[in-house]
């Protein structure tokens, strides 16, 4: 079997989760930290949920973890648009990584 760091998947994952902390960072100690944690936290549960599906012997269950990572992907994309919301991201840091979490949902959906 495949190590899950080896997997396009995964690195795709946490290749937008490092964007996420480079973004987010440096507002650790804002008024607003919660929204940060909330975005840190659930960025990092959904790279921790596709190594955990990638790392599956049966097939079919490891499937299914990946089609629950879906769901975990739409709650970052959730705390992502209440950062935005609250002015703690522009526009443009917004877009960049919804889109890439887009992307993976997308590539996720494929893996059914």
């Amino acid at each position: 079997m495949q190590n899950f760091h080896d997997q396009k998947l995964w690195q795709d994952a946490f290749v937008v989760l490092m964007d996420v902390h480079d973004t987010f960072d440096t507002l650790r100690d804002g008024a607003d930290n919660e929204i940060v944690e909330d975005v840190i936290g659930s960025a990092t549960n959904v790279a921790a949920k596709i190594a955990d599906g990638l790392s599956r012997q049966d097939r079919r269950f490891g499937r299914q973890v990946l089609l629950d990572a879906i769901g975990m992907v739409a709650i970052v994309r959730t705390h992502l648009a209440v950062a935005w919301g609250r002015g703690l991201l522009s526009d443009e840091q917004f877009r960049t990584i919804d889109d890439k979490y887009a992307a993976l949902t997308d590539t996720l959906q494929r893996s059914r």
